[in-house]
């Protein structure tokens, strides 16, 4: 069996290998990367793994990389809807035309009928894959812990804990776990045409702030806004103007409850409780220090 792994040089997709490697042969999984002389690229192969070119831009490309596998990881891409629907329908095609056996894609909670601004993109990526007659599996994967390090940063300088999210909850979830089910996707049986909700337990933002407190051993206050005054903030900050639309959108669509997750698969596909966000926090900020 050859499963393949395209966005390998991410931090998703680095881990997703890196926990393949302790189920596989180094002969049974390929990486994907946009340049094959890159740093991460060229780490793969001293490790002995093959690695193919895949430029979502260049379908030829993925016709190339495509071949002989039986597995295929789609990473999803980032951009506006064009392209990304352009880079994913290249993948998709690719695959078909290379006759792979199964694709395994990474979407967000709940995109079949769910408001959030990530999840109209996701929801028609997985309706293209679904489309395409290859088996599929679909996990869901709800807002990482890692997203917050830059706001915990900030914290940890002296800043308060912003937010507009009002008592909106997330299902935030540690990315290794997210990392480690993909693994066990890749390599196991019986999950042909699942889609998998993939999410940690749901808590607010006054909770999170808390489980961090507890954390780092201070007081980090919340300061709850409006929306407006939340990118009046982050403008004074100094963020980009480009990233304060994505931001707000962010802030709003957990306020309406758009990272909540109904239930998760994440401890069936893990086969094991999934990471807290105490023990994630820990490791991020304690064990890594």
């Amino acid at each position: 069996m050859k499963v393949f792994v395209t966005g390998a040089n991410g931090n998703l997709g680095s881990k997703i290998v890196e926990y393949l490697l302790t189920k596989l042969s180094v002969e049974e999984i390929i990486v994907g990367v946009r340049d094959d002389q890159s740093e991460k690229a060229l780490s793969f192969k001293e490790q002995g793994l093959e690695v193919r070119v895949t430029d979502f831009e260049n379908k030829e490309t993925l016709l190339t990389a495509f071949k002989d596998v039986d597995r295929l990881f789609i990473m999803s891409t980032f951009g506006d809807f064009e392209t990304i629907m352009r880079q994913h329908t290249n993948a998709v095609e690719a695959a078909k035309a290379t006759n792979v056996k199964q694709i395994i894609y990474p979407s967000v909670t709940r995109a079949e009928a769910n408001d959030f601004f990530l999840a109209g993109m996701h929801r028609v990526r997985e309706v293209a894959i679904i489309e395409s007659g290859i088996p599929y599996v679909i996990l869901r994967n709800n807002w990482y812990v890692e997203n917050e390090l830059g706001t915990i940063q900030g914290c940890m300088a002296g800043a308060p804990w912003i937010t507009s999210a009002g008592e909106g909850k997330i299902g935030w979830v540690y990315r290794p776990d997210l990392a480690e089910a993909a693994a066990n996707v890749l390599v196991a049986d019986g999950h042909e045409y699942k889609i998998y909700e993939l999410s940690g337990e749901n808590l607010s933002q006054q909770q999170f702030v808390d489980t961090l407190n507890e954390v780092l051993g201070k007081e980090v206050p919340l300061l709850a806004v409006d929306d407006v005054s939340f990118e009046a903030m982050l403008k004074g900050a100094g963020v980009p103007e480009a990233y304060l639309p994505m931001l707000v959108m962010t802030q709003k669509g957990i306020r309406e409850g758009g990272l909540e997750s109904a239930h998760t698969d994440l401890e069936f596909l893990l086969s094991r409780p999934a990471t807290s966000l105490k023990q994630a926090l820990t490791h991020l900020l304690v064990n890594t220090k």
